[in-house]
């Protein structure tokens, strides 16, 4: 009985199954399930050194001759601050908020929006273990390369390999008023800038970065050598004008640029679907 059906059952999948031709066609059905990232960082240190009389300011506080990086830990210091952010990245969305207090009062920093920089988001490692491929047009990315050597953004840091790492416009305050850009890009009241959780660039004792060597880290000479620490993990926070002039600060990219490193960084990654909200953190001040 079981012979005399079985012909007819094959021909009745066959004729209920589309071709191989037309299944081949068909495009798998994808849906983009949120990566979510949330970053706390304290332990706070600015980087910031006056290199001779002021020739610009803004509000009171100088913006040239500036070195915003201090390779060699003069003017690495540490202040009080604190940096949330929380990211879907898979959506490219969220949010950051940071606070900080130097010797010219109470910072707040906010970012709602993400757009990607001027140069490459990143390298990754390509479709094979030899190729290393770009990331581009994100504002926010996991698990690249940046900096140094690497074509991704200015070699103002050794080449570092970043978890998570974005870029956007922030509002920027101080003492409960707004800290104006001067210098037009990106707005009038709008500084461009990035927000990195990195393996460790710099020394959490002196603050130094150096190079593999030992010797201090210059950009000009050392892209390719620069020293990092896989067992350390920093949240690198900037923001400065978007002019792009030939200027004294160092590096000499930027007006205006303001540097921080937070060296206490706890960072949680989930697939939740719930709305990103920073209800469950507070800001202190």
């Amino acid at each position: 009985m079981i012979r005399r059906f079985l012909p007819l059952l094959i021909l009745g999948l066959a004729l209920s199954s589309p071709p191989v031709a037309e299944q081949s066609r068909r495009a798998p059905v994808l849906q983009k399930l949120p990566l979510r990232y949330q970053v706390i960082a304290g332990d706070l240190r600015l980087n910031r050194r006056l290199m001779g009389p002021v020739t610009g300011d803004v509000r009171g506080v100088p913006a040239a001759p500036v070195d915003s990086m201090c390779y060699d830990g003069d003017g690495h210091r540490k202040i009080e601050g604190q940096a949330i952010l929380e990211v879907d990245v898979v959506n490219q969305r969220g949010m950051m908020r940071a606070w900080w207090r130097d010797d010219r009062g109470l910072w707040e920093l906010k970012q709602d929006r993400f757009y990607h920089p001027h140069h490459a988001s990143g390298l990754y490692i390509g479709s094979t273990r030899r190729k290393l491929e770009e990331a581009v047009n994100l504002g926010i990315v996991q698990n690249v390369y940046l900096h140094g050597d690497t074509g991704a953004g200015p070699a103002g840091q050794p080449t570092v390999f970043v978890y998570l790492g974005s870029w956007g416009n922030y509002e920027v305050t101080l003492d409960g008023e707004p800290f104006p850009n001067p210098y037009g890009l990106p707005g009038p009241e709008l500084w461009h800038g990035h927000g990195h959780v990195t393996e460790g660039v710099r020394d959490e004792d002196d603050g130094t970065v150096r190079t593999v060597d030992g010797e201090i880290y210059d950009p000009k000479r050392h892209a390719s050598v620069g020293a990092t620490d896989r067992n350390d993990l920093e949240f690198h926070l900037a923001f400065h004008d978007e002019r792009f002039p030939m200027t004294r600060n160092r590096p000499a990219l930027f007006d205006f640029e303001y540097h921080l490193i937070f060296e206490d960084v706890m960072m949680r990654v989930t697939d939740s679907q719930q709305p990103l909200s920073f209800d469950a953190y507070e800001v202190g001040k």
